[in-house]
């Protein structure tokens, strides 16, 4: 659990460098200009419904539910449905692992530049891990 929490950790402190913030976060805090925002989910509890990916991510209104995973972990059954619910749904739904950051990096990045075309390959990247 601690390496899924230590990547996690990691990629909030990137997301805040390029300007993405936890809600609530004062303008006074902000390293970056601030272009999106990102909410994690905590599991576990009776009013949270199991299965919901571990971060939604909004980069310039643009829309991520993101399910981060240590090296060896693995998605349960609901989560995977999940996953698919959301990106039938026409929304975008990400498996992360740790070898699989810089394409994450990679598709923010796009985004931020506006480059839909190059942010849909690397979504397609990071697609490929949980729908084959």
């Amino acid at each position: 659990m601690a390496a899924e929490k230590n990547f996690e950790n990691k990629i909030k402190t990137w997301l805040e460098e390029q300007g993405i913030y936890p809600f609530g976060t004062e303008k006074q805090k902000m390293i970056a200009e601030p272009v999106g925002y990102y909410e994690k989910r905590w599991g576990g509890s009776k009013y949270t419904k199991s299965g919901l990916p571990d971060m939604h991510v909004v980069v310039k209104g643009y829309s991520l539910e993101v399910e981060l995973k240590a090296p060896n972990g693995k998605p349960s059954v609901l989560q995977l449905h999940n996953l698919k619910q959301i990106d039938d749904s026409g929304g975008k739904a990400i498996l992360l692992y740790p070898n699989y950051e810089l394409v994450f990096k990679n598709l923010i990045l796009c985004i931020l530049a506006e480059d839909f075309k190059n942010a849909a390959f690397n979504y397609e990247i990071l697609k490929g891990r949980w729908s084959t």
